[in-house]
């Protein structure tokens, strides 16, 4: 499909993402798309997780405000503020505000020589307490 108009709400399936108001959940997955993946998160005040990112990725706060701690330092991304993140960084986010949302865009590189798209590497999902929850990647050799 050429457009595609997404939604927070078009989100089938929420995860636990660390505390146990940071959920995540994808509206558009390798399953759906070669070349990107887009996810929402939602977060409470205070509400926190750990993860390393395993692709270039770009962050759009929509609502509320989110704390994006890192080594060497941290920034606080407000309603309409974007966060670029590389491939490796070891990231805490954490809702400084309820009812902060963030959209996550990730771009799946593809490779040169065959214009293949690369195979990602997705976060491993295991049950906490009856929900999912998502745990960090760690990163490629």
């Amino acid at each position: 499909m050429p457009v595609q108009h997404l939604r927070i709400d078009d989100t089938r399936t929420w995860f636990l993402a660390g505390d146990r108001d940071a959920m995540v959940g994808d509206v558009l997955d390798l399953a759906t798309s070669s070349a990107m993946r887009v996810r929402f998160g939602r977060y409470a005040k205070g509400a926190q997780h750990e993860w390393i990112v395993t692709h270039e990725e770009t962050m759009i706060v929509t609502r509320g405000a989110l704390r994006v701690r890192f080594d060497g330092g941290e920034e606080v991304a407000r309603s309409g503020d974007v966060i670029a993140l590389s491939k490796g960084t070891r990231v805490v986010y954490r809702g400084e505000e309820d009812g902060t949302e963030v959209v996550f865009v990730t771009h799946m590189h593809r490779v040169s020589s065959d214009r293949e798209v690369a195979t990602a590497v997705e976060p491993v999902v295991r049950s906490l307490s009856s929900v999912p929850r998502l745990v960090p990647s760690k990163p490629a050799a």
